[in-house]
């Protein structure tokens, strides 16, 4: 039997579910809300492929060197409205859909929940705008990728940069029209956590109903210095916003309490990656080249290969862009090179949720904020007894 990768080290890509020639491994929720693979010991032959195909078990050195860094943004000021950021991937992905291209990106649902799908039209390409805070369910896209690749369809594969190192390892070779587009990720958030929290919204917004549009990164409150807000979105017109700071969903994810165990220790972080081009904020621009920041959203643009720098200048007319330094993209983007470390009580966190649903979390974040105001009226009183 072959032996696939630790539940603390497995990111989830599906490479060893698509390459399996047996179809003997399937994809299994845990209690945490991941999804992990799991082999059918009496249909399994032990050839071993899986193993071979994991890009966490079979680490391949092939980084492709850091060609072009830059801070830019669209032009068009509506269509980076829609954006997590500038805006830099709607004109990528419209430059090859325009060439004939295809994109696969990450979609919400009808029931709001995140999975990898096919956009083949600039009409469609709104469904991959912003950011999706959970770990997309990728099915059995990596196949289908493999097939219009081999048909002679330029693709574009837009997703973390675990999944993209999945794919990679599942196509076993590499394919000039493809290009692959991963991004600064902080860590993806549980499946289960982000569900539960959609229907919480839906009961308390709603009498139940799911909203029909989910923008995570709302921009009406502004974009530098982390200033957006969650929105969501009901047929009925009712609307929730809420400021990043303030949602309950984003204050889990962002201090760690929900994000997949291999996020601890991710093997794919680093200025120099396999996608052929990394997307990202760049946070603290504001600092760096004000006039690169308007409030509207800067992306941080990495590029790793001549493929990633040509498409990058194919676009140079749709954008304002600004060379940078390695220096200035990471002081205030650690999550481009450094991991987030789960806390303690990760656990116990996942665990409330599940048995509890959302309303315990809630419970959790008011005591935790309490704890800060304890410490904060702690560290002031003694302070205070020092200037006297």
């Amino acid at each position: 039997m072959p032996e696939l990768a630790s539940k603390k080290q497995c990111t989830g890509c599906t490479a060893c579910v698509n390459v399996c020639p047996q179809q003997c491994i399937q994809m299994n929720k845990w209690i945490d809300g991941f999804s992990y693979p799991e082999i059918c010991a009496a249909q399994c032959v032990s050839c071993g492929i899986c193993e071979q195909v994991c890009p966490v078990l079979s680490v391949k050195k092939e980084s492709k060197k850091l060609v072009g860094l830059y801070a830019a943004f669209s032009i068009n000021d509506s269509l980076r409205k829609e954006s997590s950021s500038g805006g830099v991937f709607s004109e990528l992905a419209t430059e090859i859909l325009t060439r004939g291209g295809i994109i696969y990106g990450a979609s919400y649902n009808k029931n709001g929940l995140v999975e990898h799908i096919c956009v083949d039209s600039v009409k469609l390409l709104g469904k991959l705008r912003g950011a999706k805070y959970s770990q997309s369910w990728l099915g059995n896209n990596f196949q289908l990728i493999k097939a219009q690749l081999k048909s002679g369809r330029q693709v574009l594969f837009s997703g973390t940069p675990c999944q993209v190192a999945g794919l990679k390892s599942f196509l076993q070779q590499e394919y000039d029209n493809l290009i692959c587009i991963d991004f600064v990720c902080h860590g993806v958030p549980s499946p289960m956590v982000w569900e539960k929290y959609v229907k919480y919204r839906a009961e308390i917004d709603n009498n139940g109903i799911v909203p029909k549009y989910i923008n995570l990164r709302n921009k009406e409150t502004g974009w530098s210095k982390y200033s957006y807000s969650t929105e969501m979105v009901y047929s009925n017109n009712k609307r929730y916003l809420c400021k990043n700071s303030e949602d309950p969903f984003m204050r889990l994810f962002v201090n760690d309490y929900i994000l997949r165990e291999s996020c601890g220790d991710c093997h794919f972080k680093g200025s120099s990656r396999i996608s052929d081009i990394t997307l990202g904020d760049f946070w603290g621009i504001w600092d760096i080249d004000p006039e690169m920041d308007d409030n509207k959203g800067t992306s941080l643009v990495l590029t790793h290969s001549e493929k990633g720098e040509d498409l990058f200048n194919a676009i140079s007319c749709k954008l304002r862009s600004r060379k940078v330094t390695l220096e200035q993209a990471v002081l205030m983007n650690p999550s481009l090179l450094q991991s987030s470390v789960a806390k303690t009580n990760r656990e116990d966190v996942l665990n409330d949720i599940l048995q509890n649903d959302f309303q315990s979390a809630l419970q959790l974040l008011q005591s935790l904020k309490n704890g800060k105001k304890s410490l904060l009226k702690r560290v002031r009183n003694i302070v205070n007894k020092m200037l006297k």
